[in-house]
């Protein structure tokens, strides 16, 4: 079986992975379209320590199911949940089974991706795509439900001026559902071909290099995954203003290049530490009295139905169309600046 693995060193394509065995209330899915995620690019880099086959936004055939469950999905095109919940421990029973004490995360954490010509997730996170929702569409689910979430997370008083940060697809999703919003919402980025695309829905844009810092929006949504993006973020954002945080800091936390950083930090002198670029000054959230609020997953269904209805522009995402047999050349593609999103074909 194909497969686009990470082995710690490298991403590469495995062409005899071991198929997937479904454990109980499992499906075996086989892959019929895959999207490559920012996440995807940081997990190469040594984020989370993630080692085994990536990619977490798809849409699948259930070719199987392991035990007997209602409705029955085999033989049906399915999105679903990158986050698996083990329905016991506190947090599960407490309704907050996105943060699950034992949770896998599909791609990203203690569980194989859908990046191979098979893979397995448990029933109770797949939901069927509608007929009138092609694959193109119903891709964008997962990443679409991320950028859902965040909106859910704010309370909108007035008519707030909304700043999303990362011309990246999370980003311009972002953008599109804050613009349903009753707010004020425009969009900074670094590249004006990605920017162009917000001019087709009315969506206000700048290039990063223009935008004043003057402490004026009452919510910035960081898509940027950087230390300078949450800088920025807190440069722009007025006192007790929002700060949404939609990505993980992959060069501050939790990977190899950072601990290799750490490790030559406390070798530096205190004047060499002080002026290092990666160290974040978060004194502004303390005397400006910001809140700075994580936002992580989402209702992967709710994304699908807005999909359903058309209401998000994902068609002018899509920047390539490649295969799984690429392999490492679909990540080479993602990380190019001019490209947004990369489909797969499985």
């Amino acid at each position: 079986m194909r497969a686009l693995i990470f082995d710690g060193a490298a991403a590469r394509l495995e062409m005899s992975h071991p198929a997937p065995v479904a454990a109980a209330g499992e499906a075996v899915i086989r892959l019929a379209k895959a999207a490559i995620s920012r996440t995807d690019l940081e997990l190469c880099k040594g984020m989370l320590g993630f080692k085994g086959v990536l990619g977490h936004e798809f849409v699948g055939i259930v070719e199987s199911v392991n035990g007997q469950h209602s409705p029955n999905l085999v033989g049906k095109r399915v999105v679903g949940s990158p986050i698996s919940a083990c329905g016991k421990c506190d947090m599960c029973l407490a309704g907050l089974s996105g943060h699950c004490r034992h949770r896998t995360i599909m791609g990203v954490h203690k569980r194989g991706g859908c990046l191979a010509e098979r893979f397995t997730l448990p029933v109770r996170n797949l939901i069927a795509v509608p007929d009138s929702v092609d694959n193109d569409h119903a891709v964008f689910a997962a990443e679409l439900s991320a950028a859902m979430q965040a909106a859910g997370q704010l309370t909108i008083v007035g008519k707030p001026y909304i700043t999303v940060l990362g011309d990246g697809s999370l980003g311009l999703l972002m953008a599109q559902v804050m613009g349903k919003l009753n707010a004020s919402v425009r969009l900074v980025g670094r590249h004006a071909e990605k920017l162009a695309v917000c001019e087709k829905w009315g969506i206000k844009h700048r290039h990063i290099d223009d935008v004043g810092r003057r402490s004026d929006q009452d919510v910035v949504v960081d898509c940027t995954g950087t230390p300078e993006g949450l800088e920025l973020a807190m440069q722009l954002v007025r006192p007790r203003g929002k700060i949404v945080l939609k990505s993980m800091y992959a060069d501050v936390v939790g990977n190899s290049t950072s601990r290799k950083v750490e490790k030559s930090r406390e070798a530096a002198s205190a004047s060499e530490a002080i002026t290092n670029r990666s160290l974040l000054d978060l004194t502004p959230i303390v005397l400006n009295e910001l809140e700075v609020i994580g936002s992580h997953g989402g209702s992967v269904s709710e994304a699908l139905s807005l999909l359903a209805r058309r209401e998000i522009d994902v068609v002018s995402l899509i920047s390539k169309r490649m295969s799984l047999s690429d392999g490492p050349a679909l990540l080479k593609a993602a990380a190019q600046p001019e490209v947004i999103k990369v489909l797969v074909d499985g």
